[in-house]
């Protein structure tokens, strides 16, 4: 007897089992889960219908069954998004939240700009200036080739966007250009109009934290009008007037 208590309890568990399992894919593809509104947050350089018609196919697919990783390498297409993320809200609306790449320096190429982020990737390219000032890195050619969304492969502007890494917040937007030579060495062009010779190095934070401390002592303030350049290439700063 015991033999066939096991078997009619085990049919009966796989039965529940089914039956619980048929009505969860019921539950799951309800109409109720269809997809109705795409919301889209952390837009501030990208227009949100740029967003909107990368993710125009989510709208009446279920919530459950979208394929998250598939729409996260179709919105990152585009150049400007680095990161993006997403949150079902139930029962029927899709969050997606973008993380924008941001400009760092512009690239001077000819009759305008390309805006790059820290990693040296192409964002833009502009004809005219942009609202927000940036360095301008000087000294350097784009293949045109290049486009938006891909990492500009150049030692000259890694080296350039090292240096405007390493800079203190304070500093940057007394930094009007960054020219890189053909060896790297790198000089500074204040807005002030003042040359600034760094030469050539990979770390930068101590020079650059004298020179902010330098450019904003009283003492130089009183004859900075006199000031041609600031030469860092030496153990110590030398002044040219």
């Amino acid at each position: 007897m015991e033999p066939r208590k096991s078997t009619t309890s085990f049919l009966y568990i796989s039965l529940l089992v089914i039956l619980f399992v048929v009505g969860l894919s019921f539950f799951f593809q309800s109409s109720h889960f269809t997809t109705q509104t795409v919301k889209i947050e952390g837009l501030k350089q990208i227009t949100p219908n740029e967003i909107e018609r990368l993710t125009t196919d989510v709208t009446g697919q279920n919530l459950f069954m979208l394929d998250l990783k598939q729409l996260s390498q179709k919105v990152q297409l585009h150049p400007l998004v680095e990161f993006v993320e997403f949150k079902r809200k139930f029962p029927n609306q899709l969050i997606v939240q973008i993380t924008e790449r941001t400009p760092v320096a512009l690239v001077a190429v000819p009759r305008g700009v390309v805006e790059v982020d820290h990693k040296g990737i192409y964002l833009r390219r502009l004809e005219g200036w942009p609202e927000q000032s940036y360095p301008v890195i000087n000294g350097l050619t784009i293949p045109d080739t290049a486009g938006p969304g891909l990492e500009l492969d150049l030692p000259g502007l890694k080296a350039a966007l090292i240096v405007v890494g390493q800079a203190p917040e304070e500093l940057k937007p007394w930094i009007g250009e960054v020219y890189v030579n053909t060896i790297e060495q790198i000089t500074l062009y204040l807005t002030d109009g003042v040359e600034v010779r760094l030469g050539k190095a990979n770390v930068w934070e101590d020079k650059l934290k004298s020179l902010y401390v330098l450019i904003n002592d009283d003492g130089y303030k009183s004859f900075k009008n006199g000031v041609r350049y600031i030469d860092f290439t030496a153990a110590k700063p030398v002044i040219g007037r």
